[in-house]
């Protein structure tokens, strides 16, 4: 399968959801490993990573996702993925390489716990997500 006709090859349901997260801007950040190697970070109901690995021709050598999907080779990140590489080489756009962008996982782990903290209150406080956030928190407790 080629980067330049993917669509062709999978599941229309899942093709539909992958495209409408590319469209919704769910995918978050997109870097370069190495020449051909992307990798990117896509939003769902919590942040997954993707990588993608092309030959020289654009033929999809490998594909990953971090997801629990398991019904086919292709979720709807990696779809929303490969439309956003293919986008980008159509429009001649420079992705980044890596190291030059940090995504959102690596500036949090940064930060100190009280900053998180209160970043976590001020969100909870005006998106209403107090429920959400003690539901996550209860599910983590759960795993230990």
């Amino acid at each position: 399968m080629y980067i330049a006709n993917f669509e062709s090859q999978i599941e229309g349901k899942i093709l539909a959801r992958g495209m409408a997260y590319f469209d919704n801007g769910y995918v978050i950040d997109m870097w370069l490993e190495t020449p051909h190697h992307y990798h990117a970070v896509v939003e769902g109901s919590i942040h997954y990573d993707v990588e993608i690995h092309l030959s020289q021709d654009g033929k999809i050598l490998s594909h990953s996702c971090d997801c629990p999907y398991d019904w086919g080779e292709y979720c709807k990140h990696k779809v929303a993925v490969l439309k956003a590489i293919r986008t980008h080489l159509e429009q001649g756009e420079p992705i980044n390489q890596q190291g030059k962008r940090r995504g959102m996982r690596a500036l949090l782990n940064e930060q100190k716990k009280d900053v998180l903290v209160n970043i976590l209150c001020e969100l909870a406080a005006e998106h209403d997500l107090r429920e959400d956030i003690l539901y996550h928190l209860e599910s983590y407790d759960d795993e230990s």
